[in-house]
């Protein structure tokens, strides 16, 4: 039975969602939650052998997490037992849809694979790339000795504004002991100092093996070189000879089996570092683009009931790690710097792109991957995935129990275009027709994304029984946005029970960069039934506002604060009925 003491826990207070551990790493994804939580949440709302429905499906989170509320993991026990609740564990069905289709083959796979099958092929599929191309990633190291590239750092060329000479971005934008980036920086040719953020990057034609032409793009050089020689790890400055030799080592290399596709830009394009990219192979450094090329063929040889998995293993790799978008970090008081992935949520190339041994990273990557399939692969929960719209379904009238979705959030991630990257090889593309966002580029204003949201809660609406609940997780800064989507849920007859807070431990890109951002995700629990009346204690969102404000008087100022108090004030308002008015912007400035 539910029970209402567990759904006061949940909501009560903010619930902790970490974005870490093998699940969650095996693919991660844009704002995903962990599915430890969402499980909880599901054995929380429902009874054994209920359905859930996630119409917002993503990476497939919430599949994953009603096969965890069969066989939950020792993490997840813990959560349970810190939070104080009493789940209903065991077996579930899960109806997960989803717009992109390589979203639905990340949950597909990860909650229909052998751990074993998977192991023995992904290890086979390196070892034999590997012996084809045995010296794709030799390097000769600091002592003249033949070592394997671990990553290269590659630098952009830069115009001095005052004698049009080229500099390398690495040789004047660089300050070490520690290592920090500057932006006054000295032209090595004419000793005029420039922004180099305002200075324009070299490019000129060059040769393209993949295209067969010559193309107009950025002049990148290798920079520095990180490596290994046995069991020695190294670093060095690239050379010219390394130059010189990469280009002959391209000269040999066949680039039939590389994809061709031009990318359709959208609101993510930027013109600085985005120059030259018009083709998506062109996101890759030539080496590379090779090796994922032959990777990709090779999983073809294998047998078809591994084949999804393996292809859904190298994409997990892909963007975050394969690309120009890999980057190093310089942070305070180290030496060197810091490797790190591809920011996620954005198409971001830096002026000191890396380029990484994918063969290496893969091999590593094996065993992350492995173990979120290994916690899933006893489950006897079943888990649908439909790859199409939710907008409009053949999941049956009144047969949903329970719905836990994390809708898009306005304008936040254009996801179809992030994904181009991956569909290049995959060789599918999303249908953006249906995609629930607000984006200038696909002529959706708020008013087709609140038209969009509405037909899918309506969808909702008719599948779900009528004693049903639905959590919507959901996160934006704007108020307009938060009353389109209120909308769209009250016209479709859902009014709201309890409100709470999702706590992402770590943020996304988006959420860290942005001006004004929101600290946790209002939590917003839905049913069928008559609509909420505003309490006659509150006059409207604004003594909401003043009321919350007035209870943090006494904590430090600061900006982790002014998102707190918009989330409460979000959560506040959802709950009392009263409509919204305010931006997070208003916490911030009222502080």
């Amino acid at each position: 039975m539910i029970n209402d003491d567990n759904l006061a826990l949940l909501y009560g207070k903010p619930f902790p969602s970490t974005r870490t551990g093998a699940l969650f790493n095996a693919f991660s994804y844009p704002t995903k939650i962990s599915p430890e939580a969402i499980a909880l949440f599901i054995a929380c709302h429902t009874n054994v052998g209920d359905t859930v429905f996630d119409p917002f499906g993503g990476s497939g989170t919430t599949g994953i997490a009603v096969k965890l509320c069969d066989k939950p993991s020792p993490e997840l026990l813990k959560m349970a037992k810190q939070y104080g609740v009493s789940p209903v564990w065991g077996y579930r069905k899960a109806i997960i849809y989803e717009l992109s289709p390589i979203a639905s083959a990340i949950g597909n796979v990860m909650c229909n694979t052998s751990s074993k099958l998977f192991v023995e092929y992904a290890t086979k599929l390196i070892d034999e790339i590997e012996a084809e191309n045995p010296n794709i990633y030799n390097v000769i190291d600091s002592d003249g000795e033949e070592g394997t590239i671990r990553y290269i750092i590659w630098t952009d060329g830069v115009i001095c504004p005052n004698c049009g000479k080229e500099n390398k971005y690495s040789d004047v934008a660089i300050k070490y002991s520690p290592i920090e980036f500057i932006d006054k920086c000295t032209c090595r040719y004419c000793n005029v100092q420039f922004s180099i953020n305002e200075a324009l990057r070299s490019h000129g034609l060059q040769s393209d093996p993949v295209l067969n032409c010559k193309v107009d793009a950025k002049f990148r050089y290798p920079f520095k070189i990180y490596g290994t020689t046995g069991k020695k790890k190294w670093s060095r400055l690239a050379t010219n000879d390394d130059w010189l030799s990469y280009q002959r080592m391209i000269e040999k290399l066949d680039f039939s089996d590389v994809p061709i596709k031009k990318i359709q830009w959208g609101d993510l394009y930027r013109t600085g570092y985005h120059f030259g990219i018009e083709h998506i192979h062109q996101f890759y450094t030539l080496r590379n683009v090779f090796v994922l090329s032959k990777l990709w063929k090779k999983v073809s040889e294998y047998p078809a009931n591994i084949q999804q998995a393996l292809k859904v293993f190298l994409l997990s790799y892909n963007q975050s790690h394969s690309t120009l978008m890999t980057r190093v970090v310089a942070k305070k008081n180290n030496k060197d710097f810091v490797l790190t992935g591809a920011q996620p949520g954005v198409l971001y190339i830096s002026s000191l792109p890396v380029e990484k041994n994918i063969l290496n990273g893969l091999r590593r990557k094996i065993k992350t991957f492995s173990e979120g399939i290994k916690i899933l692969e006893s489950s006897t929960s079943e888990v649908c995935f439909v790859s199409g719209s939710s907008v409009s379904t053949s999941i049956a009238s009144n047969s949903i129990d329970y719905v836990f979705t994390d809708p898009p959030f306005g304008g936040y991630i254009p996801y179809s275009e992030i994904n181009q990257i991956n569909e290049l090889w995959y060789g599918v593309k999303t249908d953006v027709s249906d995609e629930v966002i607000i984006n200038g580029t696909q002529g959706k204003s708020l008013i087709e994304y609140q038209k969009l949201m509405s037909n899918v809660f309506a969808e909702i609406s008719r599948c779900i029984k009528v004693n049903g609940q639905c959590t919507v997780v959901f996160h934006s800064a704007k108020s307009a946005i938060w009353r389109a989507i209120i909308k769209a849920y009250q016209t479709n007859g859902f009014s709201v029970s309890k409100t709470g807070i999702l706590d992402k431990v770590q943020a996304s890109f988006k959420q860290v960069n942005s001006t004004i951002t929101v600290k946790g995700d209002p939590l917003i629990l839905l049913a069928k039934r008559t609509k909420c009346t505003v309490k006659e204690n509150y006059a409207s969102d604004v003594c909401i506002a003043e009321q919350i404000l007035k209870s943090h008087q006494s904590e430090n100022k600061g900006k982790e604060k002014s998102e707190r108090m918009f989330s409460e004030y979000i959560a506040e308002c959802i709950e009392k009925g009263i409509t919204i008015t305010l931006d997070a912007e208003y916490f911030f400035n009222h502080e």
